[in-house]
């Protein structure tokens, strides 16, 4: 779809048919051994198979052999994780366990070697990652803010104590290409450095129909930096520093018309027999957008700075002392033509009656049409965001008990301004649509009888906000944990974080001549207590079993100054609480993993973004819902039947259902549904208060938008010795996952369809040398990551605005090591 040929993609599809006839096919009888894999899911280095945490962990070498190209792919790989770059690279919120939202925070964090990030990390450069851990469920107790659903945890690569160096060429269709190169090593008996610098990009893999222009491209640069001090054998200092730029064009995004809408037939005015909702699998179409009139230069920019120190000191054989200090800047600038559509400064229209007429309590005394104001469908905005997080903790390990007692600070900066500037001639142009949609109602009004005139109530004049919000979020906190051995098979573990959390804002309107002209400041706070509590038994020395209890919260907020006229200027807490039993077994030799966990979630006070109405304005604010249960189901298996074989597979089932709740665009969806009209029919929510609103719609028994019910992944690979090539191996792997159709709100009408990615890949390698081609959604699939319920903004009608998903496209990849 919109797919630009390239006959780089021909020759890949050749060479994967060129299996080479000299490759050895000896297969090994007693089967493989399953290297043990480390992790920090609980802040201290723990086996992955005797850890009672639900973690998936994914290696550099398993990046490195799947051809795993972000934290999106991540995603595919990993049971009960739900991420997409959904809408360029500039916002993404990984859903773990269903628990989704739609605006606003993601209730999963990230980290980078220990030090919490806040942000957008989808163009991360993972080519210096040693590990990526995705920690499953309420991780509150030992991680802190936003974490209730669980937390990423990326853990980079540290020099060594042997010099080596690594250069890596990418190149694929759509004029994609990578270079990335590292060097590390010592620098001193005491002293290891390391520097990696990588450069991406991606030119438009989509067409723009408006002008035949390529739409959607990337661009990355990063460059990082690490320095290991070891004085001693009981001190480590580790001080790494990572800078990124980020240019990426106007996203490709499909919007569809209110005309496409098929369900909740609204024979008023607004939608006159239209339909109010769309109902179903919304299927991306053309790209067609006028972003070089409506905003020339388009794009999403961002600058970011992490720096991180950690320091690890053995006090003596028991206890251990660590310090993780963070500093993170981010300044993103973001330039959208938010409207998708081949139309610039449109007209909002609303005919007839629509508008609350001053002066007259039932409206004017006639019947009347108007042509309103011109609005202007661009995001414009610049944010720059800093933050300082400082953590100390202990740690004690004894005979049969262990314990870890911590203090946390953070404190973030975060500015936030409207930053537009009209482009040459956008006067002239909204002039022309005002003129042009004036004249087609008056001959409109013409034919209808209920229509007597048409009204030009507001000039053609374009607004341009100037506002600014300023937030300062400080959070402290103090945690600990401690584990009992009850028995030389049974261990008792209690954690538990007490934490408080101030955000002070400050919200400025500004007028045209950037002269301040409405500050509003206010303040909130927040405190949680989050215990976490978890008992396992090891029943064999492969086998474990694992049950626990934990709480979870996820911080309040504030909502945007519209959001305030309607009542709504912050929204609450949510809290989880979560029950699961698991086990994780060894088998067949040390071949093969098995692991599994059962959960059940209850949630109180479900964070979603709602339609409210403020006066004349509509807006979107962050409410408490409602109370949600989750009950889920994850399994994976990983196994090599053989020497030269390796399989995985993995699986996820989540089932999320309100209890409670009501949503406001529920409320009118109800209202149409019995007679065409939006008349309170079926009660007023507010029937004090003059004019009517629709009483609100129950969600109970709904599902949570931007989850999948079901998640699966299935690899396989084949890999041996090239007897003709003396210290060669090649392999030729091939992998597939599917993920069921998520709804796009929580009216469960509109979705995006299931989604099955098939990959290949083909691979010859040496300990220097390795050359990979692959080939990625290769069965076409189309659906869309994700829909986003939206407004067409003539009359400000709904529509829904689409993520298309890029077609099967090949590439190579060639890498170097030298050592």
């Amino acid at each position: 779809m919109n797919r630009k040929p390239i006959h780089l993609g021909q020759a890949i599809r050749l060479a994967l048919l060129c299996v080479p006839l000299t490759a050895g096919t000896a297969i090994a009888q007693d089967g493989g051994m399953i290297e043990e894999v480390t992790v920090t899911a609980r802040k201290t280095t723990e086996s992955l198979q005797t850890v009672p945490v639900n973690v998936t962990a994914v290696s550099s070498e398993m990046i490195r052999n799947l051809n795993i190209q972000s934290l999106e792919d991540i995603s595919k790989v990993t049971a009960g994780l739900v991420f997409d770059s959904e809408f360029g690279r500039g916002a993404n919120r990984p859903v773990i366990r269903g628990q989704a939202n739609i605006l606003g925070d993601s209730g999963v964090s990230y980290f980078i070697d220990g030090v919490y990030i806040t942000g957008s990390i989808d163009d991360y450069d993972i080519n210096d990652v040693e590990r990526i851990e995705v920690v499953k469920g309420p991780q509150s107790a030992l991680y802190g803010r936003n974490t209730y659903s669980g937390a990423i945890n990326i853990i980079t690569k540290s020099p060594g104590d042997e010099f080596s160096a690594r250069g890596q060429i990418e190149v694929a269709e759509d004029g994609q290409y990578e270079v990335t190169g590292n060097v590390k090593g010592p620098m001193t008996d005491t002293l290891s450095g390391g520097l990696t610098a990588r450069y991406f990009n991606l030119d438009g893999p989509f067409t723009n129909t408006f002008d035949g222009s390529d739409i959607g491209d990337q661009e990355s640069k990063s460059l990082s930096g690490v320095l290991v001090y070891e004085p001693s054998d009981n001190l480590t200092v580790r001080a790494r520093a990572y800078y990124a730029e980020t240019e990426d064009g106007q996203p490709a995004i499909f919007a569809s018309r209110t005309a496409d809408n098929n369900c909740f037939i609204d024979n008023g005015a607004l939608y006159g027999g239209r339909g109010r909702y769309f109902c179903g699998t919304v299927e991306p179409g053309p790209i067609n957008t006028d972003y070089p009139v409506q905003a020339p230069g388009a794009g999403f920019d961002a600058e970011t700075l992490n720096f991180s120190l950690n320091i690890d000191y053995d006090i003596n054989d028991a206890w251990s002392f660590t310090s993780v200090t963070g500093i993170n800047s981010r300044d993103e600038d973001t330039l959208t033509d938010g409207d998708y559509q081949p139309t610039s400064f449109q007209v909002a229209n609303f005919t007839p009656g629509g508008f609350p007429f001053a002066g007259f309590e039932d409206g004017p005394p006639f019947l009347y049409g108007y042509v309103g104001s011109i609005s202007d469908f661009t995001f414009a905005n610049a944010s720059e965001i800093d933050d300082f997080s400082q953590e100390f903790r202990f740690n004690y390990e004894g005979d049969g008990i262990r314990a870890l007692f911590g203090v946390y600070y953070f404190d973030q900066d975060d500015d936030t301004r409207d930053t537009r500037v009209l482009p040459p001639g956008a006067e002239a142009i909204a002039i022309a649509n005002f003129s042009a949609e004036l004249s087609a109602q008056q001959q409109i009004c013409s034919f209808n009888p209920v229509c007597e005139s048409i009204v030009p109530f507001f000039g053609p004049g374009i607004t341009v906000p100037r506002d600014q919000n300023n937030l300062d979020i400080t959070n402290t906190a103090i945690y600990g944990l401690v584990g009992f051995d009850l028995d030389d098979a049974w261990t008792l573990t209690i954690e538990a974080r007490y934490q408080e959390e101030d955000i002070d804002r400050v919200a400025r309107v500004m007028d045209l001549g950037d002269d301040m002209a409405v500050e509003t400041v206010s303040s909130a706070s927040f405190d949680s207590f989050s215990p976490r509590v978890t008992v396992d038994w090891q029943a064999t020395e492969n086998n474990m079993f694992y049950a626990l209890y934990a709480e979870g919260t996820k911080p309040g907020g504030f909502n945007s100054t519209v959001a305030v006229e309607a009542g709504l200027p912050t929204f609450d807490e949510e809290d989880v609480q979560s029950f699961e039993i698991g086990s994780k077994n060894v088998f067949a030799n040390n071949s093969w993993t098995a692991n599994f966990s059962l959960f059940f979630n209850e949630v109180e006070g479900y964070q979603l973004t709602q339609n409210v109405q403020a006066g004349a304005n509509a807006t979107s604010a962050t409410v408490n819902a409602g109370d949600v249960d989750i009950t889920g189901f994850e399994a994976e298996l990983a196994g090599r039947p053989t020497d030269e074989i390796s399989l995985s597979f993995n699986y996820a089932w989540v089932d999320t259902e309100f209890q409670r709740g009501v949503d406001q665009n529920q409320g009118v969806l109800n209202d149409v549904a019995d007679d065409g009209l939006v008349n309170c029919s079926i009660g007023d929510q507010f029937p004090d208060v003059d004019g009517c609103t629709s009483l609100f719609g129950s969600i109970v028994g709904n599902e949570i938008p931007r989850t999948a019910e079901h998640q699966f992944f299935a690899d396989a690979e084949y890999r041996t010795a090239m007897q003709s090539f003396n210290g060669w191996d090649w392999y030729v792997g091939l992998n597939a996952s599917y993920e069921s159709s998520k709804f796009a709100q929580v009216h469960n009408l509109a979705e995006t369809g299931s989604t099955t990615l098939v990959n290949a890949r083909i691979g010859w390698e040496n300990p220097n040398y390795s050359i990979q081609l692959w080939g990625r959604n290769l069965t076409g699939e189309d659906t869309a990551p994700a829909v986003l319920r939206y407004a067409e903004p003539t009359a400000f009608t709904r529509n829904f605005a689409v993520s298309p998903r890029r077609d099967t496209y090949w590439g190579i990849t060639a890498t170097a090591f030298f050592d």
